[in-house]
């Protein structure tokens, strides 16, 4: 199986259409969030508190969606469900892929910045 795209490009596009240059704007802020929600879920899963996952996953999980990065934004709503429902079996596992695709993501989104 293809791994997905870091980007679905339909939804960057649509972004770019409907707030012009201003969605650079929410990349910005994306890439200035995100980081501290990715270290608040390594947090989480050291501690064993998996509870504790649910808001930085859910928070990730909508913004990455908004700005395209799906494949990131599935990873965190796998650790979000988990979370709230007390099944997540190996979270440092599930929290090490979502740093892996956020850092895909990351990337791609500063290529948007560059033009």
């Amino acid at each position: 199986m293809a791994p997905q795209p870091v980007l679905a490009m339909e939804v960057v596009e649509e972004l770019q259409a409907v707030m012009g240059d201003e969605y650079l704007t929410l990349v910005r802020i994306f890439l200035e969030d995100a980081p501290r929600q990715v270290r608040a879920l390594e947090a989480a899963a050291a501690s064993g508190d998996i509870s504790q996952l649910v808001a930085p996953a859910h928070s990730l999980k909508s913004a990455s969606a908004n700005l395209g990065a799906m494949a990131l934004s599935a990873a965190a709503k796998r650790i979000e469900l988990g979370g709230r429902q007390g099944t997540l079996p190996r979270p440092a596992v599930a929290v090490a892929v979502l740093e892996a695709e956020y850092r895909r993501a990351a990337m791609a989104l500063q290529g948007l910045l560059k033009g």
